[in-house]
């Protein structure tokens, strides 16, 4: 059985409880980077997932996911990956079917979960315009790095005009989010780019941090409750500390790639509430151990950070074949201790 609502919500609001609450999310569809609009069996996908994840696990928050909608359709541009072709980009309309499809599954998605307190994710513009740079069917999401970098090295100026629509597109997605759903908070994805040309302090203060904020700060207008994902997804490097200005609400960051651990940023970020501790990938312990290890690992992490605005879950999204054993001995081991 989940935890009360009002007991989860505390400890988004940074207060201590009786039990850490927990939570783990993971793609329903094939390939989360396909296009619902070319495929529209990743929309079912998703709504049956949910369904029968919901059934499975007694997780105390949800996660949804926006799989077939992370393509941004970058209106009146052809070929995202041609700097000349990105000049012709014209902003998204509030009822663009891009927008307001994710607000009708959102809506779908709500009553599957039911009372559970959710968030939904809404992606950085870098993000957006980097994975537009690659087949995600033959290359390798980090490749998109690259190739983002290569793009701004060419023409910076055509780049972060590209990205202040974008940022403000998403914007349009959080308003009509709040308009049109029930969800309590935006879970907001963002990543360095992971490159050495752009992986440095001056790019992320004059080009990451400003773009971020655009959407942050809409964010924050809409939603009082709302998650800093800093994504270290495929072993992909933050620089953690850079991040502290940015105002969302609850932190989450890959705690064993950026080598800081649960409590330890929970001071870096002011005593903010923060989200995680598991290793997401198919080599980390939520994947590969026992249920002694697993479980010792939760009272671990408890030990380290406390009762006080933590809660447990994974750096990001867990492989789709981890065992969901694996995932309830974590819940079973929260409610223990």
């Amino acid at each position: 059985m989940s935890l009360p609502r009002e007991e989860v919500l505390k400890a988004f609001h940074n207060q201590e409880v009786e039990h850490v609450p927990v939570s783990f999310w993971r793609h329903f569809a094939e390939n989360e980077f396909g296009d619902v609009y070319q495929d529209p069996t990743i929309r079912d996908a998703n709504i049956e997932g949910h369904k029968q994840y919901v059934k499975d696990l007694d997780f105390d928050f949800s996660k949804t996911m926006l799989d077939g909608y992370f393509p941004y359709p970058f209106r009146g541009v052809e070929n995202p990956r041609d700097l000349d072709d990105l000049a012709n980009l014209v902003p998204l309309e509030e009822d663009d079917p891009w927008i307001q499809d994710q607000v009708a599954l959102a809506k779908e998605q709500n009553q599957i979960v039911g009372d559970l307190p959710t968030f939904i994710t809404v992606f950085s513009p870098l993000i957006l315009l980097k994975w537009a740079q690659i087949d995600h069917t033959k290359e390798s999401i980090l490749t998109s790095d690259v190739k983002f970098a290569d793009l701004y090295e060419k023409n910076p100026e055509r780049v972060e005009q590209v990205l202040q629509v974008i940022a403000v597109d998403q914007g349009k997605v959080v308003r009509a989010l709040k308009k049109g759903t029930e969800v309590d908070g935006i879970y907001y994805s963002t990543q360095s780019i992971q490159d050495p040309r752009e992986d440095n302090l001056e790019f992320f203060k004059k080009v990451m941090e400003p773009i971020d904020l655009i959407v942050q700060e809409e964010i924050n207008r809409n939603f009082d409750l709302n998650i800093l994902h800093v994504c270290g997804f495929a072993g992909a490097y933050n620089h953690l500390e850079w991040f502290t200005n940015y105002p969302l609400q609850v932190i989450n960051w890959a705690t064993l790639t950026d080598g800081v651990p649960l409590g330890e940023g929970k001071k870096l970020f002011g005593d903010r509430p923060v989200l995680g501790g598991f290793d997401n990938s198919i080599k980390g312990l939520l994947y590969t151990g026992t249920k002694e290890e697993i479980q010792q690992n939760v009272r671990n992490l408890i030990d380290e950070a406390g009762k006080k605005g933590v809660i447990l879950g994974a750096d990001c999204t867990v492989p789709r074949d981890t065992p969901y054993d694996h995932l309830q001995w974590v819940i079973e081991a929260a409610r223990d201790y």
